[in-house]
């Protein structure tokens, strides 16, 4: 009787490092034509934030817990590689599903924080949204000063960190119920420590039912998702 293959939880520095060479380099070869079509054509990311977020492929031909998914490198604020997030093409049977990240503290972590910051700093405001999909796609289309929670992780550490930067943050989660209960919390913590004291604005905006933001741009246009901006503004103010 074979014994089922365990997935590694964490890698080494080296090893990680290592794997996001190998699939920034896949993506634009033969084995990784499927993700690389399905990130430019499916998801609406452009070649360049593809590449400035190292975003890269790992392919099928090798021997690897992480073959055949999408690899979104996380790094620190300082940018600091610091954990992988993966997405597969397809589901396996046996596999982990469509997500799998390493075992970490989610909660540090703001997914293109360290891409967005000078941006963030320069307009001083942030947008946040679901995910490493949506960062992506909202800087192809020009919003430079987005940044995703890792999963649905949302704490006051990562509240604090863009204080740091910026006096306004719109939340703009996906248009369900999950993502409601998201936004609730993020207000909820934004309240419960008095963050308005520290000069910094949450402003919770309502995508329609089940939409996320490429829906919503892809169906109304990146101009009609910046007024939607605008116009949650002023209902909280």
């Amino acid at each position: 009787m074979t014994k089922k293959k365990q997935w590694v939880k964490r890698f080494s520095e080296v090893d990680r490092e290592k794997i996001v060479q190998l699939a920034k380099k896949c993506l634009r070869q033969k084995e990784g034509e499927k993700a690389l079509y399905y990130l430019k054509n499916d998801r609406k990311i452009s070649d360049e934030i593809i590449d400035y977020f190292n975003i890269g492929f790992a392919p099928f031909n090798i021997i690897h817990q992480l073959k055949g998914r999408i690899i979104f490198p996380i790094y620190d604020a300082y940018g600091k590689l610091s954990y992988l997030s993966t997405k597969s093409l397809v589901i396996p049977k046996g596999s982990k599903g469509h997500f799998w990240h390493e075992d970490l503290e989610k909660r540090f972590y703001l997914y293109g924080f360290s891409h967005a910051k000078k941006n963030i700093i320069e307009r001083k405001k942030a947008i946040l949204v679901e995910g490493e999909m949506d960062v992506a796609f909202l800087h192809s289309n020009g919003l430079n000063m987005t940044v995703g929670i890792c999963g649905s992780s949302f704490s006051i550490f990562q509240v604090s960190l863009l204080a740091r930067y910026c006096s306004e943050v719109y939340i703009v989660f996906d248009g369900d119920e999950a993502g409601k209960k998201a936004t609730h919390k993020v207000m909820q913590i934004y309240e419960n420590y008095s963050l308005g004291s520290y000069h910094i604005k949450y402003i919770p905006t309502y995508l329609p039912l089940k939409q996320d933001p490429d829906d919503y741009v892809n169906k109304y246009g990146i101009n009609q998702f910046k007024k939607m901006l605008l116009d949650s503004k002023k209902k909280v103010w």
